[in-house]
């Protein structure tokens, strides 16, 4: 997700920075400005953790935004969720050249701090805005549409992103323009993370605490369809036919608006999409969100877009939902991530959403793992499962993802022929 020691890759040692993490293969290099321990090259990175298990953490100090007491007068529910209080704005977005991060204007309190996740960069808090927050007059960038109608910004819950140490708030800073850059587009809104801008006194970001991610989700699903087999649902997904097909259109949209921007994320996986919850009558649907940009690149040169020249930053690989060719790259070369990656790590990821699991949970040691990644089987290994049955050859989910799960990266559908194919399915 960060800088990465480009000039001698390796494999690092995997480890787990939570029970909601997954192990990641981190690639670091000791940056102008950001000096690196041996220690930190074998910590995991950072991604935005779910907020249901919440703990204690050491108190740290947030800047002037830290109160000494923490409240929530709304409650775990606080209304707010997924909303926004600054109105998207008209005109043409900056080059990524010309961006800088959009400050953040309001107060909250984040006193108790209830850590809602760590990685080896950042710790992810949880706060409520307070009162004091005035209206933004920046003629800055939209992050999200104001609030919605009958609902009001007191006791919106945050999830306040912090550097961890202090050579991570380049990373952070990174991030913050990542953001500020996407959200000049209205559509922002539609695909990721309510991002409300940058707080330059603790070097934070400041978003929208949203209270599920499809790791959790999926995990939910698997445990459900064990307990309760049926021959009639076997080969659907385990979270229903329906709402994989939801998620499928939604993010392979998503992952359209980031591209068409020019942004590749870097780090698509379960836990970094977040589900934000629509009550629709007596159903409850899902809008996944993509989130933890730490890891993501602007490409400014629509000539190379496929194969950008490194960032600045420290990169991670997540080996489960990494592509053969940047796993493959470690081992002589500079992996970089590219716009093809960013597909084959979705197509993975809606696996996971399909059969509740990775497709290599079986695998049992890390090094078994990573060389089954690299031969680029995944709806074979996924098939070794229990839930197998739902990847079936001819059913919907391997028809919509085989062409994304192409091992050749010229046979690999861009993200553009994907949506086109999954919607010619889903409307078969």
């Amino acid at each position: 997700m960060y800088p990465s020691d480009l000039n001698t890759p390796s494999l690092q040692k995997l480890s787990s920075v939570s029970s909601k993490t997954h192990d990641s293969l981190r690639i670091m290099s000791d940056a102008p400005g950001t000096p690196m321990s041996e220690q930190s090259k074998n910590m995991t990175p950072p991604c935005t953790p779910p907020p249901y298990h919440f703990g204690k953490a050491p108190m740290v100090e947030l800047g002037h935004r830290a109160i000494p007491s923490f409240s929530n007068p709304a409650g775990d529910n606080a209304q707010g969720i997924c909303e926004t209080t600054v109105t998207p704005t008209a005109g043409e977005s900056p080059s990524w050249e010309m961006i800088s991060p959009r400050p953040y204007t309001g107060t909250y309190r984040s006193s108790g701090y209830e850590k809602l996740g760590h990685g080896a960069w950042s710790t992810v808090y949880r706060a409520i805005e307070t009162p004091e927050t005035p209206p933004s007059t920046m003629p800055t960038p939209p992050s999200s549409p104001a609030g919605l109608p009958g609902k009001s910004a007191l006791g919106r819950v945050l999830a306040i992103k912090a550097p961890a140490r202090n050579d991570a708030h380049d990373i952070i800073y990174h991030e913050a323009r990542v953001l500020t850059y996407l959200h000049f587009s209205r559509r922002a809104s539609d695909y990721l993370v309510p991002f409300h801008g940058y707080d330059a006194t603790s070097k934070s970001l400041v978003m929208d605490a949203v209270p599920l991610n499809l790791e959790m989700h999926a995990k939910c699903g698997l445990k459900n369809a064990r307990a309760n087999f049926s021959t009639r649902t076997m080969f659907d997904p385990v979270c229903g036919p329906q709402e994989w097909q939801s998620l499928a259109t939604q993010l392979i949209a998503g992952l359209d608006f980031l591209h068409s921007n020019k942004c590749i994320h870097g780090d698509i996986k379960p836990s970094n999409i977040l589900l934000c919850p629509d009550e629709d009558g007596l159903s409850k649907t899902y809008t996944p969100l993509y989130c933890d940009f730490s890891s993501s690149r602007i490409i400014t040169d629509d000539s190379n877009v496929s194969n950008p020249e490194p960032a600045p930053q420290i990169t991670a690989l997540t080996p489960d939902y990494a592509s053969p060719e940047l796993l493959t790259s470690l081992r002589s070369t500079i992996a970089v991530a590219t716009t093809a990656a960013d597909v084959y790590a979705l197509a993975v990821t809606l696996v996971v959403a399909a059969i509740g699991e990775s497709p290599y949970a079986g695998a049992g040691m890390e090094v078994l793992k990573l060389s089954m990644a690299r031969e680029g089987k995944v709806l074979e290994f996924a098939r070794q499962a229990d839930q197998g049955t739902r990847v079936m050859k001819g059913k919907m989910v391997e028809r919509c993802l085989k062409g994304a799960l192409e091992k050749n990266v010229g046979e690999r559908s861009t993200v553009k022929e994907w949506k086109d194919n999954v919607r010619t399915i889903f409307e078969g």
